[in-house]
């Protein structure tokens, strides 16, 4: 029983010797293997251009000088001289009666430089005066008399297209006098020199709204413009993709004669002032100092506004503060009477 005993217990031993001798296995983890993850950066932000300069006259920015004067041109609006040429890029325009039921335009040209200009027509006072707010050239053929008084005494810088006709003017071939008369931007600076016209005169600049101000008011798609006739009176229509006015005159939309490119306006600001008939032609005196009412319209609405002259310059306010405009080309509508001349849809 004594050896049984004994040869269990070294039986025991050998298994447990066997044991321990077993080369011990280590278990090592699995590295997890490496997942490509793609992550989407973030778009950059959309980088605004900066300018060197801006445009006086229509707030837009530019890499080009703008130290060079304006031209104001008398541009004639009958029947006859329709379509015009280069009143598209005109940065401001303003349009007033001149006699009877005729209107004609004073086009400042700055920022763009037409190669075909007209047809241009004479001189008025008033459209001198609006013409020094801005510092511009004033370019005419002819003139009233309160007009050649006006350049007798000294008071505007000018060019007579009378006195340049065939030199730095010239007479269209498709159209009688006087309603033929055109220039182009490069003669403009020509006969100003002749003429020794500063071409380095500063243009005040418009007020112009921020790029982030909501215009509000009330609806103005379609604006009409009596001006007492059928053939001079003016609808401006609210194209919403294009964000902008187009013109309609005596029932036809005013395209540039020579590329048949429409007139697009960013703002329309109608102003009503005094009228008073003063010769048996039909000419007038405007009252373009006193203020008055106005509306202003923009983006498809229109504010109920007034106006003031402001250093020669016929600008927006409301409730006393000053207004701003959009960037871009605007127009300056007169009217004896907004009530009885104007109406909005």
């Amino acid at each position: 029983m004594k050896r049984l005993t004994l040869g269990f217990i070294f039986l025991l031993l050998i298994i447990l010797v066997v044991a321990c001798t077993k080369e011990e296995k280590t278990v090592v983890p699995e590295e997890p293997a490496e997942v490509e993850v793609e992550v989407e950066e973030p778009e950059p932000e959309e980088k605004k251009e900066v300018f060197l300069n801006t445009f006086p006259l229509t707030g837009m920015g530019t890499n080009d000088e703008v130290s060079h004067r304006a031209f104001g041109v008398m541009i004639e609006n009958t029947r006859s001289a329709r379509p015009q040429s280069g009143i598209y890029q005109a940065d401001l325009v303003y349009e007033v009666l001149s006699e009877a039921t005729i209107t004609r335009l004073l086009a400042f040209f700055h920022s763009e430089k037409p190669e075909i200009i007209g047809p241009v027509r004479s001189a008025r006072d008033y459209y001198i005066n609006l013409n020094n707010g801005y510092n511009g050239i004033y370019v005419s053929a002819g003139g009233s008399p309160q007009a050649f008084a006006m350049f007798q005494r000294g008071q505007v810088d000018y060019i007579s297209g009378l006195d340049y006709d065939g030199r730095f003017f010239y007479r269209s071939k498709d159209r009688r006098a006087p309603h033929n008369m055109y220039t182009n931007y490069e003669n403009l600076i020509k006969a100003a020199e002749h003429a020794k016209r500063s071409l380095t005169v500063q243009v005040p600049s418009l007020p112009f709204l921020d790029e982030d101000t909501v215009i509000s008011g009330d609806n103005a798609l379609e604006i009409s413009i009596n001006y007492g006739s059928s053939a001079n009176n003016v609808v401006y229509q609210f194209d919403k993709e294009q964000k902008k006015y187009s013109r309609i005159v005596g029932g036809e939309q005013s395209l540039d004669l020579e590329t048949k490119t429409p007139v697009l306006i960013d703002n329309i600001f109608v102003v009503e002032m005094s009228h008073r008939v003063i010769d048996d032609v039909g000419r007038r005196a405007i009252d373009i100092t006193s203020g008055g009412e106005g509306l202003l319209i923009q983006n498809g609405v229109y504010q109920t506004v007034q106006w003031q002259n402001v250093d020669g310059q016929i600008l927006p306010v409301k409730n006393g503060e000053a207004l701003g405009f959009l960037r871009g080309k605007t127009w300056i509508n007169v009217v004896p009477n907004l009530d009885a001349n104007v109406g909005i849809n």
